[in-house]
């Protein structure tokens, strides 16, 4: 792996990303951290990073907007955190593999 600006930048958001997976696990769904993160990780996505599919992303900031605006019982929740963290864990690898390509 040879460091560049676009491996830098990609593994700082790989480490925001385990950031939003912190504030997810305790319960912090008033937090605009998930939102921002989505928002800048989709900018990052669409302006340089060709190989990280965009779906994910759109997927995880509609659960992320889910969570933070709406009122749902606690099976719900649990249910869409969980599709949550499967997203960022998906955006994870998928950063990874563009990193060590």
């Amino acid at each position: 792996m040879q460091i560049t600006v676009y491996t830098f930048t990609t593994s700082l958001l790989m480490i925001f990303a385990v950031f939003v997976l912190y504030t997810r696990t305790k319960n912090w769904l008033e937090s605009n951290v998930p939102i921002l993160f989505y928002l800048i990780m989709i900018c990052w996505v669409k302006s340089y990073a060709d190989q990280i599919p965009a779906l994910p992303l759109y997927i995880g900031l509609g659960l992320a907007l889910m969570l933070r605006f709406e009122f749902m019982g606690k099976p719900l929740v649990r249910l869409v955190k969980f599709s949550e963290v499967c997203v960022i864990a998906a955006v994870i690898y998928n950063c990874y593999q563009s990193i060590m390509v």
